[in-house]
């Protein structure tokens, strides 16, 4: 690690180090942005400070998936007094849920077929050339979806209102066992 980091007794300072390389392995900031933020903690060299950047968003990436455990990520910082020690492991702990977000989702783009996006568009029929007074609600819904090659599939479907009602309660009833699951494995 860059010896500025290894001498750093500014805790402000080793904090937003710590969150830049929490931004950086979630990829919440461009990798433009922590390079140009380089001088502002006395690097001279953006290439050490992305390369302390990077170290740190690995050692927290291994506290996260509990390959290391919290003693083991504090040795990586013996350097530090005390209190910056424990800083490093309250930015991580604070910042653990997004983490484990940015985890759970990187692993599903690699082994599965995931949603990048959706929308959606309402349309009302207002009759046909056989039956002028057909009225009904449309729905037309747009799934974008990242397939496992890495490829971006569109998939598009109508439906009228009892559908669309029936696809939100389902996915209303996934949404809610998803939950329970991840509270029970807290």
């Amino acid at each position: 690690m860059h010896d500025f980091i290894l001498n750093i007794d500014n805790k402000e300072l080793l904090i937003e180090i710590l969150h830049h390389s929490v931004d950086y392995l979630i990829g919440s900031k461009p990798n433009s942005t922590t390079i140009k933020s380089s001088h502002k903690f006395g690097f001279a060299n953006p290439d050490d400070f992305e390369f302390s950047v990077k170290f740190i968003a690995n050692i927290y990436k291994q506290f996260v998936l509990k390959q290391v455990t919290e003693t083991e990520l504090i040795f990586h910082f013996t350097h530090l007094n005390h209190d910056l020690q424990q800083s490093t492991v309250d930015v991580i702990n604070a910042r653990k849920p997004e983490v484990e977000d940015f985890l759970v989702r990187e692993y599903n783009s690699r082994h599965n077929s995931c949603l990048s996006s959706f929308d959606w568009d309402l349309k009302w029929i207002m009759g046909s050339s056989t039956m002028s007074n057909l009225r009904m609600q449309i729905a037309t819904l747009s799934f974008n979806c990242r397939m496992k090659d890495g490829q971006m599939e569109n998939f598009f479907f109508e439906m009228n209102r009892k559908k669309l009602n029936e696809l939100i309660r389902v996915l209303e009833e996934c949404e809610k066992k998803l939950h329970e699951t991840s509270n029970e494995n807290k």
